[in-house]
């Protein structure tokens, strides 16, 4: 999944990935960032004013608020994170959420409690354990073409909502290395 051949399934993987973190981000205490369009009732009013987008739109709205946080912390400039991707992932993910599946599985996630949200964020580190606090380089940008791109990230943020201790983590760019 190379920023210039990125599988389907590994667009897929990410899309998922960031909406656990987008929903969960809503619900840690404190929040991550101060946004309340992945919950039922967020989706509801979404649905009200986009009939048919109302889950890509709720996504897109706290990916924002994700991404000024993420970059806030980070920094910008020849660095991606979760939520600000290559160009070509980011086109990816965003026909991915026009897709009905997405609508199914974004409403399925809105429903669940925190702690089983968790369980399946778990499920998605294959075991792996990141202990990492605050901003952390996971890899260069050639990094996203490992498959264990989304394990390595889901275990950063796994263990962030766990214990309430944010890890912001992100890929470097190889200029940034030397």
């Amino acid at each position: 999944m190379t920023a210039a051949t990125a599988s389907q399934d590994g667009v897929r993987e990410l899309l998922l990935l960031r909406t656990f973190v987008a929903v969960l981000g809503e619900r840690a205490t404190p929040a991550w960032w101060r946004t309340q369009f992945l919950t039922e009732v967020g989706l509801r009013s979404m649905t009200r004013v986009f009939p048919r987008t109302a889950a890509s739109a709720a996504l897109s709205s706290v990916s924002i608020a994700a991404r000024e946080e993420h970059d806030r912390r980070i920094g910008l400039g020849e660095r991606y994170h979760l939520f600000r991707l290559p160009a070509n992932l980011e086109r990816g993910i965003a026909l991915l959420m026009s897709e009905e599946a997405f609508v199914i599985q974004t409403a399925r996630l809105v429903s669940k409690g925190t702690a089983e949200l968790i369980s399946e964020l778990t499920a998605m580190t294959h075991g792996r354990k990141e202990t990492a606090e605050g901003p952390v380089k996971v890899g260069s940008t050639i990094s996203l073409a490992k498959p264990l791109t989304v394990e390595i990230l889901a275990a950063h943020y796994q263990h962030s909502f766990e214990t309430s201790r944010r890890a912001f983590p992100y890929f470097g760019d190889l200029k940034e290395q030397q």
